[in-house]
């Protein structure tokens, strides 16, 4: 690939060249000469986010021997990215890569392009960047591109691109675990237990080879809790067989997949014949790094330093789709249904056992507390009921179990990512400068990787709530390769992102964009993308104007109005982290909401703090109200930080089921009780199923409508309470007590309600859902700007009631677009398109209409009133000029009774904002500009402007090209466009 880019989510990484409006191929375009004269250099700055402006040549490799041939700098190497073939040289790249002031250019090696180079993909790599045959490769191309002021961005700090040379140096290595479920005879002792061997995984960063290294069995007994799917198995009845049994293999794989049947067989050692269930754990090597060893730090520094003392110049780190070993098949290592893979090296166990207690030390056999639905050898309908292995027969026990679970993930995902991120500061120092790593964690996200039986309907538009059909979460997964948190690798990556709305599904419930938001908001350069793909691009379009309101890093005219920030929002939801650790069968979402920004509870205490009015602020942003959706083991200091909130005038509302323990194991059922406002609860044993049940609404809640409880799965579970003295109900189903609200002091509320509303304004369904918006709504948590309206102006209550999405913005800007929540997902999800067979699918199913026509609208304190296309944002300064706007096929707008002209007929394209003083250099630009069109163009100036100059912006970031003639007088620029011009960005430069 020899084009410039922005984005790195590696499956953007071709189409950002067209979402992105700047980046393009210098291949096939001319440029004009900078303006010379004392004008400088550069007449705008790139700091923090902006930076993300800037074009990077980019060079994806599929093998080896492209790395080899790579070398050679007038060698023709096969670089497509689609199946247009793209053959070129390093020369010509660099040569490129100059003339369009190209900085940085990646070098990194991703699988998912051997698809349209034939012959390359699928073998495993020799050359990875710890073995010193790629650094004496790499080495020889960072000299190369040196000569034309090009450093480079490699995957030098990816797990999955580290291990053969640390398995050679440190003779450590990864250790993956598979487990199985077996009945074993209670007489004789005889089991026979089969599951699938893993043989080779293939992910992002090629093929590797798995070693089986070991078979351990256990046998124990087990009963059930009532009539629970909750089994009880006690963990120092387990007894470790030692009988070395009979492995078989069978010669065949299965399916598509490389893996192949392994059967376990043994009998005898009656003296524990009593013991009727056995679990087999099959051990692998991978060859990757043992992320808790003493020896891994101090290898990444050397590594890192041996980069350095070589001299490869290193401009940046490419990240996406950080994570250790696994392979791409979503659903394709579950045996008897369920993701039966962890890693486990024993320096995790001992660090387990370290932090939780010597008995963990031998972690092996508590895998037995990760089996679920292993029961198929039952010889009654529970063998195919969701059963879990639980510590005890009580709620308590329970809950300690799903404890041991998140603290399993817990400390996997924390220890990798804490470990790059300490190798990544430590290159940073070496380098003396920061390096970017702009890209996400986990290459399937949940919901949009989740699985759904849909027979034969489309399967994306099933995605959007919990119905009976849905089967798993890939979340497991992710969860077990040690990236399903995004707010901790936010940590380590470069204003972080997502890739949700890919493989067609659209995220018409703008979930994925809310995510955005609240990673970007944390992160030191903050603005997380919400990329999207694999849809006609027609449909692709609308989820870009969506991007513009939210803020996620969209098209550089509407990011210039808003400043390249994320849009506000005053609701915060705890992130539901914790639910892959009760059940695991299911996702990172209790539900795909728009209107909030997401936290974890771990990084709400890190970043957040409770003002005297009863906001909490967080990285700088304000929130009101905060909500919790599946939050059953809340960190040390959480009930502090609520209590405190509440008592200062905050709103929380608690859903699903309270804590027991917090992740220390302190009991903190009491203090939640007295919290939630709770006498006792109403139920025996955690919650109760009521598929097909209704909950209503009363008292503070009565202008919510009933909701249908969907299922029986964990995620509908409801939770019986009795109220404590003077706290009101506030929900019903089953005839129980579901919903209670405390009020404390004259403005604090504290809402417990024990179930899980529902959300989906996609109507999914059939019907549209807006539980949370309603409840959210009736709590006060989105006030209006003033009092008198006949609807409320509230962007977010706009949005739930108009055919518009409206946003806010820190700077005072307001952006509303067109929705896109009713447009079925109809099409095939790949990558690259058949343009004629998504035009025929696009008549057959129809694009909502584009047209934004505004009639007296009252939204974020402003009455609009406007006529144009897609999306507008505008942004008024303290004397009520228009001191920025930016919208399609428009000529004027009127804001709060007055118009404000700035073309005589509509223009295909306009926008303008003034260069904020962060972006300013002396002599340079103060105003941005976009035109596409044909006239006079009139555009309100809000500072004084002397001897104007206006300027075509040059290719290069940054750069002027040549002049247009303009005219600054009494506050208003004029000048003329072309038609010929096309879309065209200009700066405005005083003297």
């Amino acid at each position: 690939m020899s084009q410039p880019t922005q984005l790195f989510s590696r499956r953007e990484f071709v189409s950002t060249f067209a979402q992105a409006g700047i980046a393009v191929s210098f291949a096939g375009r001319a440029f004009a000469q900078p303006a010379s004269g004392a004008r400088p250099d550069q007449v705008i700055q790139f700091p923090a986010q902006w930076s993300f402006m800037l074009p990077k040549g980019g060079i994806i490799l599929v093998s080896d021997q492209q790395l080899d041939e790579l070398t050679d700098p007038d060698k023709e190497i096969d670089l497509s990215l689609s199946s247009t073939p793209n053959k070129t040289t390093l020369r010509k790249i660099c040569e490129q890569n100059k003339a369009g002031g190209v900085k940085t250019m990646i070098v990194a090696f991703d699988e998912f392009w051997s698809a349209y180079r034939p012959g390359q993909g699928g073998k495993p790599r020799a050359f990875t960047p710890d073995v010193s045959e790629y650094l004496e490769r790499i080495k020889k191309i960072s000299d190369f591109a040196g000569q034309y002021g090009i450093g480079l961005e490699l995957s030098l700090l990816s797990p999955l691109e580290l291990g053969r040379a640390y398995q050679k140096k440190t003779g450590e290595s990864g250790r993956w675990v598979q487990y199985r479920e077996g009945w074993r005879d209670p007489k004789t002792g005889e089991f026979t237990v089969q599951l699938w061997e893993q043989r080779k995984w293939t992910n992002n960063k090629g093929t590797i080879l798995l070693a089986r290294t070991g078979v351990r069995l256990f046998a124990y007994r087990e009963h059930r809790i009532g009539n629970t799917d909750f089994y009880v198995v006690d963990a120092k009845s387990i007894v470790e067989l030692k009988s070395p049994p009979q492995i078989s293999v069978s010669e065949s794989a299965a399916g598509g997949s490389p893996a192949h049947r392994l059967t376990i067989h043994g009998s005898g050692e009656t003296e524990v014949a009593d013991l009727d269930r056995v679990l087999a754990v099959v051990s692998y090597q991978t060859p990757e790094m043992d992320y808790f060893s003493a020896k891994a730090l101090p290898y990444l520094k050397e590594l890192v330093q041996d980069y350095h003392t070589a001299g490869v110049r290193l401009n940046g780190l490419y990240s996406d789709e950080i994570h250790i070993q696994g392979d791409w098949n979503y659903f394709g290592h579950h045996d008897e249904g369920e993701f039966t893979m962890r890693y486990l090296t024993p320096n995790f166990a001992a660090k387990f056992a370290e932090l939780y207690g010597a008995e963990f030390s031998d972690f092996e056999k508590y895998l037995v507390y990760f089996c679920r639905g292993q029961h198929g050898f039952l010889p009654n309908l529970d063998a195919r009921a969701p059963a879990q292995h639980v510590l005890g027969s009580t709620p308590d026990d329970v809950q300690r179990t799903w404890l041991l679970r998140r603290r399993y993930y817990d400390l996997l995902e924390k220890t990798i990512a804490d470990l790059f991120v300490q190798a990544k500061q430590h290159a940073e120092k070496l380098y003396g400068h920061e390096l970017e790593a702009r890209a996400h964690a986990t290459w399937a996200q949940s919901p949009t990787i989740d699985h759904w039986r849909s027979g034969g309907s489309p399967h994306a538009p099933r995605q959007y709530d919990y119905t009976p059909n849905f089967v798993w979460s890939n979340t497991v997964q992710q969860a077990s390769c040690a990236c399903s948190d995004y707010f901790r690798w936010n940590e380590f990556l470069t204003g972080s992102g997502n890739d949700h709305a890919e493989g067609g599904w659209s995220d018409r419930d703008y979930y994925g964009l809310a995510l955005a938001c609240s990673t970007g908001i944390l992160n030191k350069y903050p603005n997380s993308y919400a990329a999207a793909w694999g849809m006609p691009n027609v449909a692709l379009a609308r989820h870009h104007a969506l991007e513009d309101a939210y803020g996620a890093w969209g098209r550089p005219q509407f990011m210039a109005v808003t400043e390249g920030v994320h849009r506000d929002i005053e609701v915060l939801m705890l992130y539901p982290i914790s639910l892959v650790a009760a059940d695991e069968r299911f996702g990172s979402w209790m539900v795909q909401y728009g209107y909030a920004n997401y936290v974890t509870p771990e990084k709400l205490l890190q970043y957040g703090r409770v003002n005297d009015n009863g906001t909490i602020t967080m990285a700088g942003r304000t929130f009101s109200t905060l909500a919790a959706l599946f939050e059953p083991l809340p960190p040390v200091g959480l009930i502090e930080f609520l209590e405190q909130f509440i008592s200062r005038g905050g709103r929380l509302i608690w859903s699903g089921p309270l804590p027991r323990f917090d992740l220390a194991g302190t009991d903190v059922r009491a203090r939640w009780q007295t919290l939630c406002g709770i006498k006792n609860y109403d139920v025996v044993h955690q919650g109760l199923t009521a598929p097909g049940a209704r909950a209503e609404f009363s008292g503070p809640l009565k202008s919510v409508p009933v909701q249908t409880i969907l299922s029986d799965f964990i995620v509908d579970w409801i939770y019986p309470v009795n109220p404590a003295d003077g706290v009101e109900v506030v929900a019903h189903a089953y005839g129980r007590t579901i919903g209670l609200q405390r009020k404390v002091g004259e403005a604090g509320s504290v809402t417990y309600l024990g179930l899980r509303p529902r959300d989906d304004q996609s109507a999914s369904l059939g019907y549209e859902v807006r539980t949370w918006f309603e409840i959210l709504t009736a709590v006060g948590a989105y006030v209006p700007t003033r009092t008198g309206l006949k609807n409320s102006d509230n962007p977010s209550t706009v949005s739930r009631s108009t055919p518009w999405l409206a946003t806010r913005f820190p700077n005072g800007t307001t952006a509303i677009v067109v929705h896109y929540r009713s447009h079925v997902e109809s099409w095939p999800g790949g990558f690259h398109r058949d343009d004629k067979r998504d035009a025929e699918i696009i008549q057959q199913n129809p694009l909502p209409p584009e047209a934004l026509e505004l009639r007296d609208l009252d939204v974020n304190g402003h009455r609009v009133n406007y006529q144009g296309r897609l999306i507008v944002a505008f942004r008024k300064d303290g004397e009520q000029r228009l001191a920025a706007f930016s919208g399609y096929d428009c000529a004027s707008i009127n804001l709060d009774g007055r118009e404000h002209r700035f073309a005589d007929q509509p223009f295909a394209t306009i926008g303008w904002s003034p260069v904020p003083a962060n972006r300013r250099v002396t002599g340079g630009a103060i105003l941005e500009v976009w035109v596409q069109g044909e006239g006079e163009v009139r555009i309100p100036l809000v500072e004084s402007v002397r001897a104007p100059a206006l300027f075509f912006a040059h290719g290069r970031a940054g750069a002027l090209a040549e002049e247009v003639p303009c005219e600054a007088k009494d506050g208003v620029l004029r000048f003329t466009a072309k038609a010929g011009w096309g879309m065209r960005k200009l700066f405005l430069l005083s003297a």
